[in-house]
């Protein structure tokens, strides 16, 4: 029964997390797109726009390893 119970709870971290990885991916893709085109949403600057693109990056990077480390437990 506990076994069933942690499948449950591991399939639905791992959707939960696949779900926020492939938002991280989408507004990586919204803020490049907008930085290349050179129209910032709000009152920003380059700099902060750059900024935000590297935030955006990283935390990509944070999910995809929450991701991984999902997909590889053995529990």
């Amino acid at each position: 029964m506990i076994n069933n119970l942690a499948m449950t709870i591991k399939e639905r971290a791992n959707n939960k997390i696949y779900a926020r990885v492939i938002h991280a991916n989408i507004e990586l893709d919204e803020l490049r797109r907008e930085l290349k085109s050179g129209r910032f949403r709000g009152d920003i600057t380059h700099e902060e726009m750059v900024s935000l693109v590297e935030g955006a990056k990283t935390e990509l990077k944070v999910l995809s390893y929450i991701y991984k480390l999902i997909e590889t437990d053995n529990d």
